[in-house]
């Protein structure tokens, strides 16, 4: 578990699907470190277990449920879940995504699919189902989606996944607008280049020489390096609490400077 930690969650109940992997996990690790009652939201029940035993052995509350966020009735079946163990959902990160990229002349229509499904369809269906249990509780709630730098800044050959998080800062505005007259929050986090499996694949992909991609990617950041998964759960951290409680419809970059110069690739 993190350390200076106060407690800003305490008694919450936090869903985050992809909860169990990479950037998904050190937000549910977060977010268990400061009190909450977090559910990982994971379609690979093995990923899920073995992410629970680790935040419970940190010392946090934590509970595993299968979820695949692309089938709306298992996400329909995933929030019940959540509402009949613990009365109520406080808070949602849809985090679940995938990657990808291709050039757009070779575009496959089932990766279309794929990649908006996930990342598109899961953070509609994540927010509706949630959104009726916080309007069911009465208390409001903060709702936080995943985006990506790619949702804001053009990088090479990647049409798809782009789009796909260009929808999601879209569709963060709109439900901000919707859902704020019930006292729910709805705010996005675009992170830059994290140093993860996904941001690897994607270079990895798009480059001929192992790790050339990598480079040019962190001499565009001004801060000097990649970023790692707890870059992401600070900002969630403050979403999630009450230090943002006015704050709504926004969507953070949080990718150390890239933006600064522009699109990469």
């Amino acid at each position: 578990m993190t350390s200076h930690v106060t407690g800003r969650l305490s008694g919450r109940v936090a869903v985050v699907t992809g909860g169990a992997r990479e950037i998904g996990f050190g937000i549910a690790s977060r977010f268990a470190a400061e009190g909450a009652k977090v559910v990982l939201a994971q379609r690979s029940k093995s990923e899920g277990a073995a992410a629970q035993a680790q935040i419970r052995a940190a010392g946090g509350e934590a509970t595993a449920i299968s979820c695949d966020v692309t089938l709306e009735d298992s996400v329909a079946e995933m929030v019940n879940r959540v509402v009949s163990l613990y009365g109520t959902v406080d808070i949602m990160v849809n985090n679940a995504g995938v990657g990808g990229a291709e050039k757009i002349t070779d575009l496959d229509w089932a990766e279309y699919q794929r990649v908006f499904n996930t990342n598109v369809g899961g953070v509609l269906l994540g927010t509706k189902y949630v959104a009726r249990a916080m309007q069911a509780a009465g208390k409001g709630g903060s709702i936080i989606n995943i985006s990506s730098i790619q949702g804001v800044l053009p990088l090479i050959d990647s049409a798809v996944y782009a789009g796909s998080k260009g929808a999601v800062n879209l569709i963060t505005q709109q439900t901000a607008a919707d859902l704020g007259p019930f006292g729910i929050r709805v705010n996005a986090i675009a992170p830059g280049y994290i140093d993860n499996e996904m941001m690897h694949g994607y270079h990895d992909l798009i480059s001929k020489t192992p790790g050339s991609a990598i480079d040019t990617a962190r001499r565009s950041i001004v801060l000097g390096r990649l970023g790692q998964t707890e870059d992401i759960a600070g900002p969630a951290l403050f979403f999630a609490s009450d230090d943002s409680a006015y704050v709504t419809g926004t969507v953070l970059l949080v990718d150390g400077g890239s933006q600064c110069h522009g699109a990469v690739g």
